[in-house]
């Protein structure tokens, strides 16, 4: 009888060393799932921010190409007003 209260006893000790284990583990695994959710969000948001300046650097460069385009027309325009002259 006492050795199979003793059996009882270490069974139990092994049964709540596994529970804590797992627990543990389980913890671990909702930590890592957080972080992934973090990183996934982190990431679309440098996703979103470089979509943005794609954007503003796509009207940069129309803004440059018009820009160009109106000082080369008035190059030309001072330079027939020049030959005119």
């Amino acid at each position: 009888m006492d050795e199979l209260l003793r059996e009882r006893d270490i069974l139990n000790k092994n049964m709540l060393k596994a529970v804590h284990a797992t627990q543990k583990q389980i913890d671990l695994v909702k930590l890592h799932e957080q972080s992934k959710r973090n990183l996934e969000e982190e990431i679309q948001n440098y996703k979103d921010e470089a979509q943005k300046q794609r954007k503003i650097i796509f009207q940069l460069e129309k803004e440059r190409d018009r820009y160009i385009n109106e000082a080369s027309d008035l190059t030309q325009k001072a330079g027939l007003r020049g030959k005119q002259s």
